[in-house]
């Protein structure tokens, strides 16, 4: 992928080899409260994998956690990335491994679009000389991929919500990982921009191999996207499987408990889903 010597990095074929990211029986704690229960999926190179549930489903503390965000809980089952515990990775090594884009909102760092992706290469820039002309490389591809070369030095504060989404996201890429965590990357957005980054993202992923795992509350956008679907509910795990699996035995029904038509698209792209 953009980037190139991330420790994951490498276009591969959706669903070969072994699970590049996992969780098995998965549970976690903060204080007293149980947040997720015995959670378990796998996801292989190369695929996307939506997360889906109602509010205070555990969607964001799963990511967390995979991320290692969430010290201060206490956890039991495994998570492993390419087949090591993810306990096992220095912060460097994990950061090469997965990357990460947080829900749009809160504080704007004070930097340029560019300024902010060079930030992003610390896994691989040496603490005494620097960027070298590979992570330079890196950069430019990154703002490529995601159409911001030319806004390259506007200052993050001065973009519209949708333009500052993909700024963090070409940092995510300048970052050099196979696998990109997001989180509600769309909230927030106007129709245009969240439509624009979602194909953004299908493009990265079809195109480039990137490992996709994203939380959503667009529930039409797994179905567009393709792939895999985990739907959480009440901290538990509803459905792991294909995203078109999500049509089917009242999954979002009995997760969301609310009702649910299931429309033909219009322009003859699958099915939608729209709330009762």
């Amino acid at each position: 992928m953009t980037g190139g010597n991330g420790l994951l990095a490498g276009k591969g074929q959706p669903g070969d080899g072994q699970a590049i990211l996992e969780a098995s029986r998965f549970s976690f704690w903060i204080d007293k409260a149980n947040i997720l229960r015995d959670i378990s999926f796998a996801v292989r190179r190369g695929e996307f994998l939506s997360i889906v549930g109602p509010n205070g489903a555990g969607k964001s503390t799963l990511l967390k956690c995979l991320l290692r965000l969430h010290q201060g809980g206490r956890s039991e089952g495994t998570i492993t990335v390419a087949g090591r515990d993810l306990g096992s990775y220095g912060q460097r090594q994990l950061a090469k491994a997965i990357s990460y884009v947080p829900q749009p909102g809160g504080w704007i760092p004070p930097f340029t679009v560019r300024e902010f992706a060079k930030l992003s290469r610390f896994p691989h820039a040496s603490t005494v000389a620097g960027l070298s002309p590979s992570d330079e490389l890196a950069v430019d591809q990154a703002l490529e991929s995601v159409g911001m070369t030319g806004m390259a030095n506007r200052n993050l504060k001065t973009m519209s919500g949708g333009e500052r989404q993909k700024a963090y996201l070409a940092a995510a890429l300048a970052q050099g990982a196979g696998i990109m965590l997001l989180d509600e990357p769309a909230a927030s957005l106007d129709p245009r921009h969240a439509s624009e980054l979602a194909a953004l993202l299908e493009k990265l992923n079809r195109g480039q191999g990137l490992t996709v795992v994203m939380v959503t509350h667009d529930l039409n956008h797994p179905l567009r996207a393709g792939g895999l679907a985990l739907v959480l509910a009440e901290g538990e795990r509803r459905y792991f499987g294909p995203a078109s699996g999500l049509l089917e035995n009242g999954v979002l029904e009995k997760a969301f408990r609310h009702g649910f038509l299931y429309l033909d698209h219009p322009d003859g792209r699958g099915r939608l889903v729209v709330a009762r």
